[in-house]
């Protein structure tokens, strides 16, 4: 009679499976996104001051796969532009980025699908980012209290 399989040695190539396809699936919504794209010019390493919306949402582009931040993002909002991080699970090909207002061609309150949000477009990226929320709000409000700021 065989002896029965050890189910913790299963267990364990399942878990790296599972990391493995996390990681993969992390570093997709990146690249086709557009987070990556937006990385090579608006990466940001240092802290950045100012008011800070934590759990925020977030969509980059439109069609059928925009990339959907649901609550996994933070957005500080400060008087020369925008910062953007996402949460540790989701950091894979995810820096944090900032974005001065000089870089932002528009942001204008829109409605699509029975959701308001606020659509950005930033020069030289050709899909735009949705907020809602809070985070869409303080966007709009410093966009236009301080688009002239550089």
């Amino acid at each position: 009679m065989d002896p029965a399989p050890d189910l913790s040695v299963h267990l364990g190539w399942l878990m790296l499976l599972i990391i493995v396809a996390w990681l993969f699936a992390c570093a997709m919504i990146s690249l086709m996104g557009g987070w990556h794209r937006l990385a090579a010019k608006f990466r940001s390493d240092s802290a950045i001051n100012g008011e800070e919306i934590r759990f925020a949402s977030m969509t980059i582009g439109t069609g059928l796969f925009p990339a959907r931040y649901r609550r996994v993002l933070f957005v500080t909002v400060e008087p020369t532009g925008v910062g953007l991080s996402v949460i540790f699970p989701y950091r894979l090909l995810h820096p944090p980025l900032f974005i001065p207002w000089s870089a932002v061609e528009s942001a204008q309150r829109e409605r699509s699908w029975l959701v308001n949000h606020v659509a950005v477009n930033i020069r030289g990226f050709e899909k735009r980012l949705f907020f809602r929320g809070a985070a869409g709000k303080k966007i709009l409000e410093a966009f236009n209290a301080n688009a002239g700021v550089t």
